[in-house]
Parts: C-alpha cells; sequence; structure tokens
C-alpha cells in the first residue's frame, strides 16, 4: 500500500459533537477556502476543521472576547487582531 504524502495532527483532546446553523454565505465562504486549499496544496480539508482552525486562532489570539458588547464587536475584535491592528488582550 502506497503511503500519503498527506500529514494529519492527530488530536489527542476530547470531541464533542454539535451542530451549528450557518448563513449560506459563510458555508460558501468555508467552500471557497477548501477548494483553494484543494487546488494550491494538493489535500482536502473539511468545513468542521476549518471552522476548528478559526476557533483555535481566536483561542491563542489572547483576546477577551467577553469583553464585547455583542458580535459585532467581536467580529471587530478578532478582524483588528488578525490584520495587525491592537485590541484588548489577556495579560
Amino acid at each position: 500500500m502506497a503511503k500519503s504524502n498527506n500529514t494529519r495532527v492527530t488530536q489527542t483532546d476530547s470531541w464533542a459533537k454539535i451542530t451549528v446553523v450557518l448563513l449560506d454565505r459563510h458555508v460558501a465562504y468555508l467552500d471557497r477556502i477548501a477548494v483553494d486549499i484543494r487546488l494550491e496544496h494538493g489535500f482536502a480539508i473539511s468545513r468542521a476543521e476549518l471552522i476548528r482552525s478559526l476557533i483555535e486562532a481566536a483561542s491563542q489570539s489572547g483576546l477577551v472576547l467577553s469583553d464585547a458588547a455583542d458580535v459585532k464587536q467581536m467580529i471587530e475584535m478578532l478582524r483588528d487582531v488578525w490584520s495587525g491592528s491592537k485590541s484588548r488582550r489577556r495579560k
């Protein structure tokens, strides 16, 4: 059997299966990213893996998202950090 060049990260954390309802434009965005990754890097990635990576990036950003008064403010905080602007971070 041929060995795959695809290397997957083995997760040691426990898992919980949840259902999330997304807007059609969010699904289209995830699908576009997945297609781009497949074309550029030659491996398939699921919507769930993309969502988990976005959550992990937010988690590791050090932002205090609970400081946000609403979803719009959370989006602004994340956008600022991911674009290099300053926002309040955990110490």
